[in-house]
């Protein structure tokens, strides 16, 4: 299609308020080949009412844009995901964490100096070489347009009709020069972006009491223990840490040797704490966590309703979250339990069983045409009990005997399989394993870890085939590679041995789960709908969280199954794909389907 099919649109609206990420429109300004427009409240919205239907739209964050404008017009919902089932809409930003990813930039950008910028002032400096008009300065007009709300146009300031008119025009020129470069996955990528933003628009909500509750568990755990640590001068009067006098011990407790940062310094981090011998650093490390949980989380959570954002491209291409990072909730007892459906909801929390090992058996069959992993899937073997089996030197139906008996040493075995499946599919070495088993609770030896890891390479000989072939790649290129996946085309630049050995699994789950996370807003979301009347809250890279209505949240849960099976399916043609979803009142870890009569009943601790 030539350059002309697109449009590039911008909204300037009121301002982000907590709980508010769509706020009041104000007006939209639109920009195709050297001809720019601005329109007021009531055309803006009819001449998006006119774009949608048809035309290929860029903006750059465009979910923003979307969502301030569906918030305006409920019927604009169903107009927008058609759009992106079209394959119309263009979000510069994105395209860009792309590009950032396949140079292998995406945490350090070596032309600049430092990590990457996704702005549209950093866009543009990069694409043309200009700096951004009416930004900054005293008559900067970015921040204030609900000042101009009511007002009619032709009576705004000339500063604020251009500032408006400059963020659509900057956006297409840059857009004009990312077109030569549509890289594979661009388009699923927006899909999965506009899933996520509705996602963070409508927030998962908290339970007030829960939350009173944990802050006072909270500060009975740090309080008198800070107390004591004031009296050694570990911390100071004012509350901080003396970082100054903490080193000091820490160089102490490690006889002159102490841990180090990247940038040069003592490590000060809770685990240098914890295995100093010292029982002042052992103290603090002890309440640490619970201390910035006070800090930074219990705030976060002192709001009715959280709205954590969502990045939808990190270097293998899965997710992240922040404000607060919902896909990497505290370890802490009663965080979860915080987060609550809406009255009349429970919660739906539907996830794939074993989806990265799902798909590292899909891309080992892949490559090398067998796959052993892949063969006790497809067998409906449960893994962990297949890597048991291996352990014990035992059939894989003596296992499950074994451990359906209560067996102490098959549990083992099957907790040891559960770390081995988890932790070496990345390519780590022994000594490595040693310090993920104790992230699991497990202490072994570096002896013991090589044995392990020696059962498990002989019960899946293929991943034997898959390390020689990422570490080849590796001393070819020079310690890191350019992998494009076979599978979708995502090209990421700068992959090392254990990135790339994570990578090729890690993406195809990626892929898959946001595939879904889109699919099931789009059941909820657009009139019709199977999943109309639910909501998703949640995303944790493979399970996706929901409220829906208490009176058939159950049959609501299927429907939730089979769209994440049937999507994922397609990324993993070859290996069977389970996903079971679970009823809950609040947030709970480990929850687990309970039926009732036939269907699915709230599961509680």
């Amino acid at each position: 299609m030539g350059q002309r099919d697109y449009i590039a649109i911008d909204t300037e609206t009121h301002l982000i308020e907590p709980g508010n990420l769509a706020p009041k429109l104000v007006c939209m300004s639109e920009c195709v080949g050297v001809k720019t427009k601005l329109y007021g409240y009531d055309n803006a919205l009819e001449r998006f009412y006119e774009l949608i239907q048809d035309q290929y739209i860029v903006g750059h964050n465009i979910a923003y844009d979307l969502a301030v404008m569906c918030n305006e017009v409920d019927g604009f919902l169903p107009l927008v995901f058609k759009a992106y089932d079209e394959g119309r809409i263009w979000d510069t930003m994105i395209h860009e964490k792309l590009r950032m990813i396949s140079l292998g930039y995406s945490r350090f950008n070596p032309q600049t100096g430092r990590p990457p910028r996704y702005t549209l002032e950093s866009l543009v400096e990069t694409y043309l070489d200009e700096s951004i008009e009416g930004k900054h300065g005293e008559d900067a007009w970015r921040l204030r347009y609900a000042e101009l709300d009511n007002i009619p146009i032709e009576r705004w300031p000339n500063a604020a009709k251009r500032y408006a008119l400059l963020d659509a025009e900057y956006t297409y020129r840059v857009f004009l020069l990312q077109r030569c470069n549509e890289f594979p996955t661009i388009r699923d990528q927006f899909k999965a972006a506009w899933g996520l933003h509705l996602m963070s628009c409508w927030g998962i909500a908290t339970d007030k009491e829960a939350v009173s509750g944990l802050e006072t568990r909270l500060h009975q755990s740090v309080d008198a223990v800070i107390e004591d640590l004031k009296s050694d001068n570990i911390i100071r009067s004012t509350g901080s840490k003396n970082l100054s006098v903490i080193r000091e011990l820490v160089t102490k407790s490690y006889g002159g040797s102490p841990p180090m940062t990247a940038k040069g310094s003592v490590s000060t981090a809770a685990s240098v704490l914890k295995d100093s011998g010292n029982p002042l650093l052992e103290k603090l490390a002890s309440v640490s966590a619970d201390q910035k949980l006070l800090n930074t989380y219990v705030p976060l959570l002192q709001k009715p309703t959280v709205n954590p954002r969502f990045n939808v491209l990190v270097a293998s291409g899965r997710t992240s979250s922040s404000n607060p990072n919902i896909q990497n909730q505290p370890r802490k007892g009663g965080v979860r339990e915080c987060f609550v459906p809406r009255p009349g909801n429970y919660f739906i929390a539907c996830d794939y069983h074993v989806a990265e090992l799902c798909s590292l058996a899909q891309v080992l069959l892949d490559q090398f045409g067998m796959s052993k992993m892949a063969e006790a899937l497809q067998a409906g073997r449960e893994l962990h009990l297949e890597t048991a089996a291996g352990i014990m030197a035992c059939s894989y139906e003596e296992a499950v005997r074994l451990h359906e008996a209560g067996d102490k040493e098959a549990k083992e075995a099957r907790q040891l399989a559960k770390m081995l499946n988890f932790g070496l599919p990345g390519g780590i070495s022994s000594r490595t394993f040693v310090d993920f088993a104790r992230g699991y609770g497990v202490e072994i030896t570096e002896e013991r870890a090589q044995m392990l890891k020696q059962a498990w390479l002989s019960r899946y000989p293929e991943i034997n085939l898959y390390f020689e072939a990422v570490g080849i790649r590796c001393a070819e290129e020079g310690g890191s590679f350019f992998a494009v996946h076979p599978s979708t085309g995502f090209e990421r630049g700068g992959v090392g041995f254990c990135d790339g050995c994570n990578h090729y699994f890690q993406h195809l789950t990626a892929a898959g789960a946001k595939e879904a996370v889109y699919q099931v807003a789009k059941a909820c979301w657009v009139p019709g709908g199977k999943l109309e009347g639910c909501k998703p809250v949640a995303f944790i890279h493979d399970e996706i969280i929901l409220e829906a209505p208490k009176e058939n949240a159950s049959d609501l849960a299927k429907i939730v199954e089979e769209i994440m099976i049937e999507t994922m399916q397609k990324f993993l043609p070859d290996i069977p794909v389970k996903a079971d979803a679970a009823l809950m009142e609040r947030w709970y870890k480990g929850a687990e389907p309970v039926t009732k009569d036939g269907r699915l009943i709230p599961w509680s601790p």
